[in-house]
């Protein structure tokens, strides 16, 4: 594996998705709750600012670059690798793997409606993938009840590949303080959810590769899009000055 680089106090792994692939699945057999991120301007300012976000993302297994903020500061910062590790191509690409060999996942976050209709699309797609359980947790923090119940729930029924939807960085947080107490790998990946059910169109690829996709969801999600894109020029400036070593 790629050593990881760290950007702006958040260490994040340069590869493409097929090398993140192969080191998630390493995971697999630990059965540690080792947890994965997937990064992009949103997340990595958030550690930029708050130490203990930075050190979340530290205790992660491996950070790979989600958004194309990310994958340009790290190839203008000199590392080289194709692609960027979106967590919804992640997430379809896990599934599929388990499919083929006889692994559960399990599903938590997001709303019930979105759960069920993710579910029948994954049979859909996957007509061999078991889905041992899903949970859609309150919008609210748990109590210490609540998320001991959470935490038995998923183990009995024994998951390979936990799949987190919470948003950021909610449930880097979640993943954090429940590494250890579940079994499953644990992945952060955000709105792939919405994403594979069709609650949120994705951009075109011209756009995405363009990093564009801002621009595509502006209309779909206005205020999140809006908030994270005022986080871009302090991102820009951040990753300049890292590059020309000025202080």
């Amino acid at each position: 594996m790629v050593e990881p680089v760290n950007l702006l106090g958040v260490k994040i792994s340069p590869v493409g998705i097929e090398e993140a692939i192969e080191e998630i699945i390493k995971s697999i057999p630990k059965r540690s709750g080792d947890f994965f991120c997937f990064v992009n301007t949103h997340t990595v300012m958030e550690g930029y600012r708050n130490p203990e976000i930075a050190n979340i993302f530290d205790k992660a297994t491996a950070n790979f670059p989600d958004g194309m903020g990310v994958v340009w500061a790290l190839k203008t910062l000199g590392h080289k690798f194709k692609g960027r590790v979106r967590g919804t191509d992640i997430t379809l690409a896990l599934c599929s793997y388990a499919s083929k060999n006889n692994l559960k996942i399990f599903l938590y976050g997001n709303t019930e409606e979105t759960l069920l209709a993710l579910k029948e699309k994954l049979i859909t797609l996957f007509p061999e993938i078991h889905i041992a359980g899903m949970i859609s947790p309150p919008f609210r923090e748990l109590t210490e009840e609540e998320d001991e119940k959470i935490i038995i729930e998923i183990n009995e029924t024994d998951p390979d590949i936990l799949f987190v939807s919470l948003g950021a960085p909610k449930q880097e947080k979640w993943m954090a303080s429940h590494k250890g107490k579940i079994k499953a790998i644990q992945l952060g990946v955000g709105a792939a959810f919405d994403f594979i059910t069709g609650k949120v169109k994705p951009a075109p690829i011209w756009m995405q590769k363009a990093g564009l996709e801002w621009l595509y969801r502006l209309p779909q999600q206005p205020i999140k899009t809006t908030k994270r894109m005022l986080l871009a020029p302090e991102f820009i400036y951040q990753v300049i000055k890292n590059k020309l070593k000025v202080f």
